[in-house]
């Protein structure tokens, strides 16, 4: 348990009303805080009340007791981004509210705000001393996705942060790591003799990492437009997936060891094919250009140049709008030599699921009962709900618990992400057609013949 001061910059925004509060009021209810205060900052001149009873809403069957230990603690600040003196008032504030509620001095800064402005608030957090460290005391920094929207303004931002923070201060967040099975995956390969061994291209035919979405926008024009599939989903989300799944094993499973094998993964990854798409009736949502050409669905073939995955190939799909929603990570193996007079068609598939219906499948062959030489299809299945009654944390009360603790496991380091906007860069300089698909369809039409021209099947 520890007592931590939260700063919330940009605390009017949408995101700390429905991920950060209800975090913060979990962390407090399973007593990994002892004491806190909330402190929420933002251009607007609201009541601290009214983002609260909206946060509310947005928590299950809250314990009132809990929540009125929130409400006691919790501050509103005025401040503009861009103005110095604004960062002094709320440094007075947070020296008073620390004394007031006996909090040592841990603060953590989230900046639920756009990429745009993180080199200016880093700069004046910097210079205002809000967030020095001191012997005892820890300051720590979470910048929330997008970092950046290109290679060029990722570096910007990281050589920003790296002048006036160190490393081990900047927590630069991807919800998507902090779901439990993505966290599970390193466990699941690591710990296991029948996967490790097989962890390669002798005994892997190909790798999937899916993340599909039923939903459209949702209000969400004016960002989204500016991103895209690629930028919004694939650079941070499914990149950082299948660095986890084909990573080398590292010397401890820690923040800079696992971090390390990620990196390396990225460095070597190259963009062999890619189909894009844009669900009909985009350009007239809210907030998107009329003539926008900005893809929401994007299916890629990519190759990792190392020895471990010479010849594999990685496919990855994501879209909006589509038929079903689902997140997953398939591992298709090679086919055993069979010497049966019947031999199964299909090889044994891992399937990780990250949502819905968390858990994962070992699909195997076993000899139909009362068939002589016949075989049939099992499936082994882990669900966590079957199994447990512990439902899984939501990812951002992972992700702030692993801020107050120090561990950088679950975070993005400064030259992982400048490597996914490689790749991303390189897509985008090909200025590839975008094709029109249907709502609540699987994607474009002609993701058959992506299929026909890799001689793959996408499993879902």
């Amino acid at each position: 348990m520890q007592d931590v001061t939260f700063v919330i910059l940009g605390a009017t925004g949408d995101l700390t009303k429905r991920k950060v509060i209800p975090a913060i009021y979990q962390l407090l209810k399973e007593k990994r805080i002892r004491k806190l205060s909330i402190i929420g900052a933002a251009r607007r001149d609201l009541d601290i009340k009214s983002i609260l009873t909206e946060a509310r809403s947005f928590i299950k069957r809250v314990n009132n007791s809990i929540w009125s230990k929130i409400e006691k603690a919790s501050y509103y600040h005025p401040l503009d981004f861009y103005n110095s003196e604004d960062y002094e008032k709320l440094k007075s504030l947070i020296d008073n509210l620390e004394k007031k509620h006996r909090l040592p001095g841990n603060r953590l800064f989230y900046l639920a705000t756009l990429p745009e402005h993180f080199d200016t608030i880093t700069d004046n957090l910097a210079k205002t001393k809000l967030a020095k460290e001191s012997s005892g005391q820890w300051s720590r920094l979470v910048y929330e996705k997008p970092f950046g929207s290109d290679l060029s303004s990722a570096r910007k931002i990281n050589h920003g942060i790296g002048r006036v923070f160190r490393e081990n201060q900047v927590y630069r967040i991807d919800h998507y790591l902090g779901k439990e099975l993505v966290g599970n995956i390193s466990m699941l390969r690591f710990t296991n003799r029948i996967l490790e061994p097989l962890w390669n291209s002798l005994h892997i035919d190909s790798i999937q990492v899916i993340l599909k979405e039923k939903l459209g926008l949702e209000e969400r024009g004016n960002f989204y437009d500016k991103y895209g599939a690629l930028k919004d989903v694939v650079q941070n989300h499914m990149l950082q997936i299948l660095a986890l799944t084909a990573m080398e094993a590292p010397k401890k499973l820690n923040g800079e060891f696992i971090r390390n094998e990620k990196s390396k993964v990225l460095k070597v990854t190259e963009v062999e094919d890619v189909l894009l798409g844009q669900f009909e009736g985009y350009r007239t949502e809210k907030g998107v250009d009329e003539n926008s050409n900005t893809e929401t669905f994007a299916a890629l073939k990519l190759k990792i140049n190392n020895r471990r995955w010479q010849n594999v190939p990685i496919y990855l799909k994501t879209g909006k709008a589509l038929k079903e929603k689902e997140t997953c990570i398939y591992i298709k193996f090679k086919k055993a030599t069979c010497l049966l007079e019947v031999c199964p068609v299909e090889s044994n598939n891992l399937t990780i699921r990250v949502q819905p219906n968390e858990g994962f499948s070992l699909e195997l062959f076993a000899k139909i009962p009362g068939e002589a030489g016949k075989v049939e299809k099992i499936k082994m299945d882990f669900s966590h709900q079957c199994v447990t009654k512990h439902k899984s944390p939501e990812a951002y009360q992972v992700l702030l618990n692993e801020v107050i603790k120090g561990d950088q496991s679950l975070f993005v380091r400064n030259d992982e992400i400048e490597s996914a906007w490689t790749i991303i860069d390189k897509v985008e300089a090909k200025k590839l057609k975008v094709h029109i698909y249907e709502k609540g369809s699987d994607g474009p039409k002609e993701l058959e013949n992506f299929e026909k021209k890799h001689g793959m099947r996408w499993i879902t």
